[in-house]
């Protein structure tokens, strides 16, 4: 017969333990509207202020808890990870609500409607301590009246309330509350707009869902530019795994010069394009992780434009050792050698944009300025191509004499290209003088290509470097023909 000792663990010390687990206000908040999502809301609202007593409130008009189920979802644990969930449900261990709320404030409070019954629980830090046990409070009629948006949620047929009071983890220390709260929740709506970005559309049988924020309606922040028409689609692929499929489309996007500054920020954020590169790992439509390789290959400036939408079902959650705030995950043997054998066949689509901006693949009337040349298999040039037309219509006008000697200028061009300087700009990710002035440059480099060639305008749009700019070409031709 075994020896059993049951070893209850000891509720202040282990929830302070957890309160440490690594939430963000960014994440935490992330969680909730997890929650709300995976209720069926179409309308998640968001609101917070220090002015008087500090608060962070989250309200929903999803289907609402009855009495029974708002009390076991205030259970640390309330359900096992490794049961199954709907296809939809973006939960997993049963402890985002606690763990994410309580990382931020001592005292939780969740009011639920359903059905016109209106339901309370609390969990109070101090009261637990105080009491040392796992116990959670029905706050009064009177005490719910006064929670932030709790006449909202009475105005709904259904729907949850979140509320966060006694902040200590967020105002710690802090003599401008206002001002402090400002600062905390600074990065929340870009962090909403950019992890829930798919939910802001209509995709497949999935209604838009709506996320604001203080009365700010969050906008989605997508880093693939769905809607910049020179962003490349690449073939994807599907990996079977169990029962399950995991869908992989990559994507090239397109280079600085076609971007606006917005869709720069959107796409590089402050990570910079080439720190945004790789994977982008989504779980039911919502981001996990984002901008990496899981050390598959090395990032690489000639890859910068490359991102990679993986979508995966919950059902490999343990599988893709998914963490507590869904803000980490990493591919068994079985995914991350298909995912390593895919990125050969989508990384050189992403150098030929770097390289060629603008230029169209098999398209053989354009006309390159540069020729790299490789020697040997080990080291590489560039050369000015001397059959570009602005070239050739020069040396054409000149005696031998004087062609040996441009020759020679371009040659001394060629091997006088200070790559170390290029490389660090191109790292930076700066787009130059604007779209204005950038127009301008271009007019500027049309004008003396159709003095020094006599072409027509449509054949110099096709030469280099005019062809890596097909955004602009109607307004120069506009321009042009002034």
């Amino acid at each position: 017969m075994i020896e059993e000792l049951e070893v209850i663990p000891d509720p202040t010390s282990l929830i302070e333990s957890m309160r440490a687990i690594g939430y963000s206000v960014e994440t935490a908040l992330a969680d909730l509207v997890d929650n709300s999502i995976s209720a069926g809301s179409s309308e998640i609202r968001i609101e917070y202020d220090a002015s008087s007593e500090a608060f962070v409130a989250v309200l929903d008009n999803g289907r609402g808890m009855a009495a029974a189920e708002l009390t076991d979802a205030m259970r640390h644990g309330s359900r096992n990870p490794n049961f199954p969930r709907e296809h939809h449900d973006l939960g997993r261990f049963g402890l985002g609500l606690k763990t994410a709320s309580l990382s931020q404030c001592r005292r939780l409070t969740v009011v639920s409607k359903q059905r016109s019954e209106v339901h309370a629980r609390s969990w109070d830090l101090d009261y637990v301590q105080q009491e040392n046990r796992w116990v959670v409070i029905v706050p009064k009629d009177e005490a719910c009246h006064r929670l932030p948006l709790y006449n909202d949620l009475l105005s709904l047929s259904s729907g949850t309330l979140v509320v966060w009071q006694a902040l200590d983890k967020m105002m710690s220390g802090s003599s401008k509350p206002q001002e402090e709260m400002r600062v905390r929740m600074s990065g929340l709506y870009h962090h909403l707009g950019f992890v829930f970005h798919r939910f802001s559309r209509k995709e497949e049988s999935f209604q838009p869902i709506n996320i604001v924020v203080n009365g700010l309606k969050v906008v989605a922040m997508d880093p693939f530019l769905s809607r910049n028409h020179f962003r490349q689609p690449l073939e994807g692929q599907e990996i079977r795994v169990r029962d399950a499929v995991i869908n992989v489309k990559p994507y090239v996007l397109p280079p600085i010069s076609h971007l606006t500054p917005d869709e720069v920020e959107i796409a590089g954020g402050k990570d910079g394009l080439r720190g945004s590169q790789g994977f982008y790992i989504y779980r039911n439509r919502r981001l996990v992780m984002w901008g990496t390789w899981f050390r598959l290959v090395p990032k690489s400036e000639f890859f910068k434009l490359t991102r990679v939408q993986v979508d995966i079902p919950n059902s490999l959650d343990d599988l893709w050792s998914l963490d507590i705030k869904k803000s980490a995950a990493f591919p068994p043997d079985i995914i991350r050698n298909r995912l390593k054998d895919l990125i050969p066949h989508f990384v050189d689509s992403s150098r030929k944009t770097i390289t060629y901006p603008g230029r169209k693949q098999r398209n053989t009337s354009f006309l390159p300025l540069w020729n790299r040349i490789e020697p040997t298999h080990e080291t590489f040039r560039y050369d000015i191509n001397v059959e570009h037309p602005a070239i050739s219509s020069v040396s054409e006008k000149l005696d031998k004499d004087g062609q040996k000697k441009l020759q020679a200028l371009l040659d001394l061009i060629g091997t006088s290209i200070p790559f170390e300087s290029i490389y660090a700009d191109m790292s930076t990710d700066h787009r130059g003088s604007g779209e204005e002035k950038e127009i301008k440059e271009l007019v500027d480099i049309a004008t003396c290509i159709l003095e020094l060639t006599g072409l027509e305008l449509e054949a110099v749009l096709k030469i280099d470097p005019l062809a890596r700019f097909p955004q602009y070409h109607d307004k120069l031709v506009e321009e042009l023909s002034i």
